[in-house]
């Protein structure tokens, strides 16, 4: 066990065996080796725990699950354990680069305001090909942070000492437990990104975001309206007691706009052109003067090759103009 380290790992582990040693061997090999490494293996049913067990790192400290307790809870007993002056995360399907950690913890050296650092990233598929890149805004504010998350959770760093002082994440979410984390942050304290390309995001069917997609995108939305103090105690009373599907009738129509969107989004990610359709025609029925809807439709139509070649297209439009406000920035 290493003693007092800088910076502590944390990464949960459900059913994960599939590329689970791509995401430990891209930490164990980081140039910056201060660090301890807290796995939790949480209820998984497949080889994961072997996987884990299978490494004699003395970075590597295990916590069992017996049961699966889900991803928000499982961050949180790591968290709990961690010694390090910095946490970063890392999820099992994706990939640091080397020298993530050298970069992330130079940067708070240099500039002790900060109390939460992600990167750019690129998109990769199930066999490891890029199919895209994210440039990260470098000092999102929380009006950005309000219009979409503008941080990559498995590629952050932040302060533990932050938040030992604001809380965990909060178990409420079962997903965007990270947004509702970063909002909290933000409004106590300076958030930036690096623009270096330093993390591999894994798209897969298996992603949680894919099994569970208007849960995820609804509770993106509580994590908004909790923020703009947008919410009754009643509905959070009714989100607590009955999940995070009771909240869809509380949106806004500009909400419910958004929120058949992102879902038709995931569809489409997930190359199912006929489901994210029938989203885009939810969202433009409450708006049928909605560009980003009318596209969507088209789109379909005409088949998922000229779909995805659009999608590039529309990515690489919105890197140019992260570029742009990046140098406007500096």
């Amino acid at each position: 066990m290493i003693d007092n380290p800088k910076i502590s790992v944390i990464m949960s582990v459900y059913n994960g065996e599939k590329y689970l040693r791509e995401a430990i061997d891209s930490i164990l090999n980081q140039t910056f080796t201060d660090f301890e490494f807290i796995i939790v293996n949480d209820g998984s049913t497949d080889n994961s725990l072997e996987i884990i067990k299978s490494y004699e790192d003395e970075r590597i400290k295990i916590i069992n699950n017996e049961q699966n307790i889900g991803l928000t809870k499982s961050l949180n007993k790591a968290l709990k354990q961690a010694r390090g002056e910095y946490i970063a995360r890392q999820d099992a399907d994706d990939i640091s680069f080397p020298n993530r950690f050298e970069e992330q913890v130079k940067y708070f050296v240099e500039h002790l305001e900060m109390a939460l650092l992600g990167t750019s990233i690129y998109k990769i598929d199930e066999n490891g090909k890029i199919t895209g890149k994210r440039l990260a805004l470098a000092k999102p504010s929380i009006k950005d942070l309000f219009r979409e998350n503008q941080f990559n959770h498995g590629s952050v760093m932040f302060k533990k000492e932050v938040v030992d002082e604001l809380g965990y994440y909060d178990e409420l979410f079962n997903y965007s437990q990270d947004y509702e984390l970063w909002i909290r942050i933000a409004k106590h304290y300076e958030v930036r990104n690096l623009t270096q390309t330093l993390y591999k995001l894994r798209t897969h069917r298996e992603k949680v975001r894919f099994k569970k997609k208007e849960n995820a995108v609804l509770s993106h939305l509580l994590a908004r309206k909790i923020m703009l103090k947008d919410l009754d105690k009643t509905v959070l009373d009714t989100v607590k007691g009955n999940g995070i599907e009771g909240l869809y009738p509380y949106l806004t129509k500009s909400e419910k706009i958004l929120f058949h969107k992102a879902v038709a989004d995931v569809y489409v990610c997930n190359n199912n052109l006929k489901q994210a359709r029938k989203e885009y025609k939810k969202a433009f029925d409450l708006n049928p003067f909605d560009a980003k809807s009318i596209i969507g439709i088209l789109l379909s139509y005409i088949g998922k090759d000229v779909y995805i070649k659009g999608s590039k297209i529309c990515e690489t439009f919105v890197n140019f103009l992260q570029h742009l406000k990046n140098c406007q920035s500096k």
